[in-house]
């Protein structure tokens, strides 16, 4: 093999999983060439939301169309377990990041060099994960299926990390975690505002970000961090998801909308220059125009830098499958619009 694809869907853990392929794959010595001429193909999957796998069948389709030889093509990330099977009968091989050997198998090549690649590959992209998988089961959401049970890296582990993206001259540095706001140190049981502690020590010209929290994990002390630390970014990620508690709790989301809008009232109070960003889902199973309208108020009210709206797609293997589809996509489409007009004023 001599050229290489990389595809990436999803979120930012996905990039940088995506980063470090890309760097060893041409540490390798292969060119990056676009997807219809690529010997290899690897997509950074998301099977979080059934639109995003049947996108993958769907451009594997386009890009090995009237192709002799086969591309390899292999999918990594967040890929449920019924998704592996319905990839394997099309030819897709799976590959787990963290476990190198699979790779080397696939490729054929030396363990070694593709372990080592790996790890020097953290350094290519701008992202440190400090943290992996999620325990909190979301009705709609499968991440808990593919990236497992919550692990949390040694803090010493991060700021390695860290300080080698300060040598290669990162100026803004993004932590990663499914749920990054319950993230505690394995060997010290140091929580996520210690962690900014010591980053904030360190000598050089950078910033630190860090994405996603939950609600249900926002600490005063995280926010006081956030509000004091110079070398912390001024803004934090808040994914409300719904302004309806009814719809919370059909999402197994575990607060309520007050809970929500006392900690965005802690965030403003502690330093009124910090920026709030969030995640919402328009068009879950049983989401009425009242409903809705409660999410309308949470926007007009709080006032976000940045929200992603998202319209609710149905995924085998989650607790929200059963509930079925009830909105047409059309009310969905009209609800994101809402939403999405009041966030981009």
């Amino acid at each position: 093999m001599t050229s290489f694809y990389v595809h990436i869907i999803g979120c930012q853990q996905n990039e940088h999983d995506g980063a470090r392929i890309r760097y060893l794959l041409q540490k390798l010595g292969m060119l990056e060439v676009v997807p219809e001429k690529a010997d290899l193909i690897i997509v950074v999957a998301c099977s979080v939301r059934k639109t995003a796998v049947d996108r993958i069948f769907g451009n594997v389709r386009n890009w090995t169309k009237n192709r002799l030889p086969l591309p390899t093509v292999i999918t990594t990330g967040c890929v449920l377990e019924s998704d592996r099977k319905k990839f394997a009968k099309k030819g897709i091989l799976f590959w787990d990041i963290e476990k190198p050997d699979d790779l080397s198998e696939i490729l054929q090549l030396n363990n070694r060099d593709i372990s080592n690649l790996l790890e020097e590959g953290k350094t290519y992209s701008s992202s440190v994960p400090i943290m992996f998988g999620c325990n909190n089961f979301c009705t709609y959401c499968a991440t808990a299926f593919t990236r497992g049970r919550e692990r949390s890296r040694v803090i010493s582990e991060v700021i390695s990390d860290v300080q080698n993206l300060i040598k290669n001259n990162h100026c803004e540095i993004l932590l990663l975690g499914q749920t990054i706001d319950s993230y505690k140190c394995p060997k010290t049981g140091s929580r996520l505002d210690e962690l900014f502690v010591s980053l904030n020590e360190l000598p050089g010209n950078f910033t630190i970000a860090f994405t996603s929290n939950h609600p249900k994990d926002m600490t005063d002390k995280i926010i006081n961090a956030v509000a004091t630390l110079p070398k912390i970014k001024k803004e934090i990620h808040l994914p409300i998801q719904s302004g309806s508690d009814k719809i919370l709790k059909a999402m197994n989301r575990p607060y309520t909308v007050k809970k929500y809008l006392e900690i965005v009232d802690k965030i403003k109070k502690a330093n009124k220059d910090i920026f709030i960003t969030t995640d919402v889902i328009v068009g879950f199973p049983g989401e009425t125009e009242t409903d809705f309208k409660k999410t309308v108020n949470i926007f007009n009210e709080v006032n976000y830098k940045t929200a992603y709206v998202n319209k609710y797609s149905p995924r085998p293997g989650t607790a929200a499958f059963k509930l079925g589809d009830p909105i047409s996509w059309k009310e969905k489409q009209r609800r994101w619009k809402i939403l999405n007009d009041i966030a981009n004023k």
